[in-house]
């Protein structure tokens, strides 16, 4: 193989990473906003969370964005977690395919160190930040999410949990990042290859 060839597959194959994992449609236009506005209305979202989404899509920057989950599991526990990973099979299943992905994922070790005016927030079972692409995206999963089975199961597992949107400041370990590396690795490694 030659090894211009290698070079161009290299970064052929991570443009079309980098296009899925970023995406090209930017911000969502205002028509789109009442569109999804009006699908949250017809799924029987009340009318304080159709609000708080309503700003939070238009105030769309473009960017990826985080969700931070805090979870309770109800008693007991263990039947709570299997339906709790149900849920998070098919959930992730529709956000892989809009490169959405668990970016950490980890059990509570404690109850809350610190609380401040939120004495009844503890007795957390674990917590989850998830990766979405756009906040399109988001629309889309909330979509096919809010009123179904899995959507069922997720509620049926949970005493209590929070979820609020977070774009990031400061990020470290980016898949964009991690996958570079991965395919200048593999390139430098077939380069060797054909040259010995």
């Amino acid at each position: 193989m030659d090894i211009t060839l290698i070079w161009i597959v290299t970064v052929v194959l991570y443009a079309m990473f980098w296009l899925w994992y970023s995406g090209i449609k930017g911000k969502l236009s205002q028509a789109e906003v009442e569109y999804y506005m009006q699908q949250f209305e017809s799924k029987g979202i009340d009318a304080d969370k159709r609000a708080n989404l309503r700003y939070f899509l238009e105030k769309d920057d473009g960017r990826e964005w985080f969700m931070i989950n805090l979870l309770e599991l109800k008693p007991p526990k263990r039947d709570s977690a299997k339906l709790l990973q149900r849920y998070t099979k098919t959930f992730m299943a529709g956000m892989f395919k809009r490169a959405g992905h668990p970016f950490f994922v980890a059990i509570a070790a404690a109850k809350n160190i610190e609380n401040l005016n939120c004495d009844d927030s503890d007795n957390w079972s674990s917590t989850g930040i998830v990766r979405y692409r756009s906040r399109r995206d988001c629309a889309e999963t909330l979509l096919d999410t809010f009123g179904s089975d899995h959507h069922a199961d997720k509620l049926a597992s949970l005493t209590k949990t929070l979820a609020f949107p977070a774009t990031a400041n400061l990020l470290m370990g980016s898949p964009r990042v991690l996958v570079a590396m991965s395919l200048l690795l593999i390139g430098a490694m077939a380069t060797i290859f054909v040259m010995a």
